[in-house]
Formats: structure tokens, C-alpha cells, sequence
């Protein structure tokens, strides 16, 4: 039998500016589950990381500028957060009105209290896909984040997050005596829902190596490129909850990888260059997705392509 465990630590207490993750993880793990062993994975949430370094910001310090009272006139998002989409470097590449079938898909993922989920929409009004300095795309609002944080406080993501696991898993390592790896999770949107991806690691490759491999039948596969830093924090979100659940670390035992210390999320899973990249992959998505079209839908997504 081949068994994974998933392990959440349920003694993290609140995590506030200055704690020392590290010694917490290292603590909390040795009282609920004997301790840290080798090769383990530490998954933790990117909001206990900004809680730890003061990522923080109070709303009451946001200044909407032009440009962002000029976008939430026509959207009607928040102009204060739509500035500090723009503080924090990111470009906003669209953005989904929640309104219309998007509200439609909400409230019937609500659990019957539909008079809040309409309230909320009626607050956001929309949702911005955005794309940081490094070629990361987020899609809610560039990470940052006001829940489980007191009203008028917002969490901001890590400016390094593979840097911040880094440095996490050397003081684990320098705690414990053993060799493991740290990925960093935080919540996107997908298609009908949201799921915990990882945006940061260090000490796992965190996409699989096995693209042209022989299948059970002798025949190299076209795939085997698993995104196993993102199986893995997706497997974690189980444990950690999306509302109330207060459990931001969890410890997988059990799967079997090397010790990697050179590739990370931003080095292996973002495109490379001078950020054009992701615009790259766009454009050549729209046109290749032009020619399953007849020739007006076909005009329309080449010339869309122009202007990205």
C-alpha cells in the first residue's frame, strides 16, 4: 500500500508581526505529531507569512488616484483597492464583473444564505486579474487580502515568496537537524471556484520531469509534467480551510521526491524574460484559438490580439 498524509497543525496560535514561524511550525509539529522528519513537506499559508513580516495595510491610508477612481467608475470596484493593486506594481490584465452568470455560479456555491452572497457581490462589484513585475498572474486582485484580518486591514503577499519559504525551511532545517521542504499557498480563482496554488518554494522541483517517459505499454507519454508544488497545495487546502477553520499549517508525510535546492516556483512555473511572457502566451492563444471559428469571430480575437 502507498500512503500520503496529510498532517494539519491545529495549535498554530494567531500569528502576529515579529513571530517566528520556524520556531512555531518546529513547536506545534513536535506536540501534535511527534515532531518534523525527513522529507517532509511544510505547507503553509502565505497570510501567516504576512502576518509574521507586518505585510499589512490600513484602508484608511489608501489614496485613490486618478487612474483608479477613473476604473472604479466604470466597474464600480473599490477605488481604494484598486489603487493598491497599482502600489503593490501589478498591471491589471481584466476584469470580471461578478455580476450576471459569475453571481449566478456564487450563490449557488453559498450554502443557501443568498441574501449575504448578494451583499458581498454588491460590495466587490468585480474581480481584477492582474499580473505582478515578475510575470506571476493572480486572479483576485493582485493577493491582497482582508479576510481572517481585522476590519479596515488588508494582507499583502510576500514581495519574494520562493525567498520567504527559503528562509523558513533553513531555520526548520537548522531547528531540527533534517532535510525537508517549504511551500507557500495561496488562494486564486478557477473556473467555478477557487483552489490553493502554491506561489512560493524552496527544496522541491515544483513540476514533474517525466514528459516523453515510457507508459505501461512501451510508449513515451505526451505529458508527465505535474504540477506537484500545486497537487501538493491543493492537497493541503483540505486541511486548511477557507473560512474559519485556523489551522495554516499543514505537514505532508509520505511522498517521495529529491531534495532540490536550486528550482522554485518563480525559476520553473513563471515565464522567463522581461515579462513579455505571459503577453507572448496570450496572444498566441487568441490567435491559435481564432482559426476554430468562422471568419468573424476569427477577425475579431486576431485584431483583440494587437492590442495585448
Amino acid at each position: 500500500m502507498k500512503k500520503i498524509e496529510v498532517l494539519g497543525l491545529q495549535s498554530v496560535p494567531e500569528i502576529k508581526q515579529g513571530d517566528n514561524l520556524a520556531e512555531i511550525i518546529v513547536h506545534c509539529a513536535k506536540k501534535e505529531i511527534g515532531g518534523l522528519q525527513e522529507k517532509d513537506i511544510v505547507v503553509l499559508t502565505s497570510k501567516i507569512v504576512s502576518k509574521a513580516d507586518g505585510l499589512l495595510r490600513k484602508m484608511s491610508d489608501v489614496k485613490p488616484g486618478q487612474r483608479a477612481l477613473m476604473i472604479s467608475k466604470k466597474t464600480g470596484k473599490d477605488a481604494q483597492w484598486l489603487q493598491m493593486i497599482f502600489d503593490e506594481g501589478h498591471e491589471i490584465l481584466a476584469i470580471l464583473p461578478l455580476k450576471g452568470i459569475v453571481e449566478q455560479q456564487i450563490i449557488s456555491a453559498s450554502g443557501g444564505d443568498d441574501k449575504c452572497t448578494k451583499e458581498l457581490i454588491e460590495h466587490e462589484q468585480a474581480l481584477c486579474i492582474t499580473t505582478g513585475r515578475d510575470g506571476r498572474v493572480h486572479t483576485c486582485d493582485a493577493g491582497i487580502d482582508g479576510s481572517n484580518h481585522e476590519r479596515g486591514i488588508v494582507g499583502l503577499l510576500p514581495k519574494d515568496p520562493d525567498r520567504a519559504a527559503k528562509e523558513i525551511r533553513e531555520q526548520i532545517q537548522k531547528l531540527t537537524g533534517k532535510k525537508l521542504a517549504v511551500i507557500l499557498a495561496d488562494t486564486e480563482i478557477v473556473p467555478f471556484g477557487t483552489v490553493d496554488l502554491a506561489v512560493g518554494s524552496s527544496g522541491i522541483s515544483p513540476r514533474a520531469k517525466m514528459f516523453g517517459k515510457k507508459d505501461l505499454f512501451g510508449k513515451p507519454k505526451f505529458g508527465g509534467i505535474d504540477l506537484v508544488a500545486y497537487e501538493l497545495t491543493a492537497a493541503s487546502a483540505l486541511v486548511f480551510g477557507q473560512v474559519n477553520a485556523g489551522i495554516p499549517v499543514a505537514v505532508i508525510r509520505g511522498y517521495e521526491y529529491e531534495i532540490n535546492e536550486t528550482e522554485n516556483i518563480a525559476n520553473t512555473l513563471l515565464p522567463q524574460g522581461d515579462g513579455k511572457g505571459i503577453r507572448e502566451i496570450i496572444k498566441s492563444t487568441m490567435r491559435a484559438t481564432s482559426y476554430a471559428y468562422g471568419w468573424n469571430k476569427r477577425l475579431l480575437l486576431r485584431i483583440a490580439s494587437w492590442f495585448i
